[in-house]
């Protein structure tokens, strides 16, 4: 049977009595809802939380919705987007197929048509990450879905947005060293990455797992081995 738990939803909308009414049935539904009022804290958050599903309200006299989805796609081409429009506009649709987009509901669209719209983007995501978790040897494993570490004695330690990334990363590249450049661009989005942040992020990722996880090639880059 589906179940929504670890699936987090960022849910864009600027109608406050609708984003209200609408965020208490999805949560009521076990989903974990973030929210925004304006693309750019939309795209904000989607930079600091692990989002699995995205629901974006797309006015027809702009843009901006229709370009968040378009930078997200360079961070994310899996992640299932639904949007919401008040009116049906021919040029928009076009756009938002273009960008593979998951379901469109016209307003005003049913709880149980937004409930139905989740669950086959929650499947989506289920589907196109592995279900089962990786060894990290020494009895440690990750769990992709909940970006979790799994310990010997089967605890689970949560890893911040940065963590996760490297960690998958370097599992996407096991035995590969994977160059400070890349490090940089993927998991920093291109954003200036010291050396001391670098250190410190795999730090902490070793006091969560253990020190052999990663090993470090000086003036190289970093890898996982297999």
């Amino acid at each position: 049977m589906f179940s929504p738990q670890n699936i987090s939803v960022l849910y864009v909308e600027h109608d406050s009595s609708l984003r209200k009414s609408t965020t208490s049935c999805i949560r009521d539904e076990g989903y974990t809802v973030f929210l925004a009022d304006t693309s750019m804290s939309a795209y904000d958050t989607f930079q600091t939380h692990k989002i699995d599903i995205i629901i974006v309200d797309c006015k027809s006299e702009n843009n901006n919705e229709l370009e968040l989805i378009r930078h997200l796609r360079e961070k994310d081409f899996l992640l299932p987007v639904i949007i919401t429009i008040s009116q049906t506009n021919k040029q928009l649709l076009l756009e938002a197929i273009n960008l593979d987009i998951s379901r469109c509901l016209v307003k005003p669209y049913t709880n149980k048509e937004l409930l139905e719209a989740l669950e086959i983007a929650s499947k989506k995501v289920l589907f196109c990450h592995p279900m089962s978790s990786t060894d990290l040897k020494n009895g440690f494993h990750y769990n992709p879905v909940s970006k979790s570490i799994i310990t010997p004695n089967e605890r689970l330690v949560q890893l911040s947005k940065k963590e996760y990334l490297l960690i998958e990363l370097l599992l996407h590249n096991k035995g590969k060293i994977i160059p400070y450049s890349i490090i940089e661009r993927a998991v920093w989005d291109d954003r200036p990455m010291s050396m001391d942040s670098l250190r410190t992020l795999v730090g902490g990722i070793r006091k969560k797992t253990h020190t052999d996880i990663i090993s470090n090639h000086n003036g190289t880059g970093y890898k996982i081995d297999s």
